[in-house]
């Protein structure tokens, strides 16, 4: 009989995808036009960045239909006439699920029992960093559908509508709770997906470095 071939752990791509999230928090002012909507380079940007950290943990076959899912979403985006009320909601739907699927599997990864202690770290870092864009995009998805969940809160307020980067700024300053206050959800659905994600900001690093802890530098054996 033939050996079962199991999928190889990572080994030292834990590093190049932290830095694949970072790089998506550092394109944020660089490809914001100021508008709206969500700007199409930086979705098609996001959906690679996506692509590309799902492939380096190993799992090419969904790195490939996070591949076809983006480019169908963006084509018809670009090729059919564009519904204001949607607001491009099949794109935000398609990066909804892209960056669950990587934040899925980074998360796996990082409490992987045969991780090198340092990718855990590393993967454990950029699972952090795709939830706060999870959250964003859900956010925004709340935002945009009813009109009346955020504010812009104090002397910001009559200056300009809620733009998609008012909702990353929402997340990230929810989850690391900072809590700066210039965005605040309004309504009970806001309010009860911010609270989640102040709860992930507390509960998930707790556990990531519970878990790290309690495992051996040199683990032997297969995972369960």
């Amino acid at each position: 009989m033939f050996p079962i071939l199991r999928r190889p752990p990572v080994t030292h791509q834990g590093i190049v995808i932290f830095a694949l999230q970072l790089l998506m928090v550092v394109l944020i002012p660089v490809l914001d036009d100021g508008g709206k909507i969500l700007p199409m380079p930086y979705a098609a940007a996001f959906l690679t960045v996506a692509m590309l950290t799902v492939r380096f943990l190993g799992y090419p076959r969904t790195a490939g239909a996070i591949a076809a899912v983006g480019i169908a979403t963006i084509v018809s985006e670009i090729a059919l006439p564009r519904i204001p009320s949607l607001l491009r909601l099949p794109l935000w739907l398609s990066i909804v699920a892209a960056c669950l699927t990587s934040a899925g599997l980074c998360i796996k990864s990082a409490f992987a029992l045969r991780m090198p202690p340092v990718q855990r770290i590393f993967c454990g870092a950029a699972s952090f960093v795709l939830i706060g864009f999870v959250f964003a995009s859900v956010h925004a998805l709340v935002g945009f559908g009813t009109g009346t969940g955020y504010t812009l809160v104090g002397g910001v307020e009559q200056a300009r509508p809620l733009r998609w980067v008012d909702f990353v700024w929402l997340s990230f300053s929810t989850l690391t709770t900072a809590g700066f206050g210039d965005v605040a959800p309004v309504n009970a659905t806001a309010c009860a997906i911010a609270t989640v994600e102040s709860l992930c900001g507390i509960l998930f690093p707790a556990t990531l470095i519970a878990r790290i802890a309690s495992l051996p530098e040199h683990p032997h054996g297969s995972d369960g």
